[in-house]
């Protein structure tokens, strides 16, 4: 529960942080797809995983925490497969033959994702008219910023990677709503 003596954070800096976020996440498929120009793209993955685990680790460590129990590190490596190597994998693969944008857009399918497999959650999920709403006005709204695109990958003979773009970044995008819901459930240790 928030102190109640606390401070409330400048709107300035809300709004910081909110740009920051938009810049960064934003700017993450137009840099992917630079750099999967020069470089394999697990290998990209794992560079760039590898280094961010790297810093991570060293701040934890600096600030004297533990890694945690074994089940909460089990949990934390199942939660990175699918989010890290399925999910952002898929991304990076799948810029090789996709543009940014539409890979972009595509994972904006998510939600989708998160309602279907989110199974204790589905009473109140399924029964809520602004859930329901929502994905289906987002699903319109999906398919309307997408569907000349995707038409012209299923329209052009030989486009056998960009349909298999689509299908693993589909996928991907699956792998990463159940690595967020794992670690929604899970995060405490409990087992898997």
């Amino acid at each position: 529960m928030p102190n109640s003596s606390s401070k409330p954070a400048s709107p300035w800096l809300v709004v910081l942080a909110f740009a920051i976020v938009y810049i960064v996440w934003g700017s993450t498929y137009f840099f992917i797809q630079v750099a999967v120009r020069e470089l394999p793209p697990m290998i990209l993955g794992a560079f760039r995983f590898l280094a961010a685990g790297t810093l991570l680790l060293a701040w934890s460590a600096a600030r004297g925490e533990g890694f945690g129990t074994w089940q909460q590190v089990k949990t934390a490596a199942v939660t990175g497969l699918m989010l890290l190597f399925m999910g952002t994998g898929a991304v990076i693969w799948a810029e090789q033959w996709l543009p940014s944008s539409l890979v972009a857009i595509l994972i904006s399918s998510s939600p989708f994702w998160f309602v279907l497999l989110d199974y204790p959650m589905w009473k109140q999920n399924l029964r809520s008219r602004s859930v329901i709403a929502g994905l289906i006005f987002g699903f319109f709204g999906v398919n309307l910023m997408f569907a000349e695109k995707v038409t012209g990958v299923f329209s052009h003979s030989g486009n056998t990677m960009e349909l298999a773009g689509l299908g693993i970044l589909l996928v991907g995008t699956a792998c990463w709503a159940g690595g967020s819901l794992i670690s929604r459930y899970r995060a405490q240790g409990q087992p898997i």
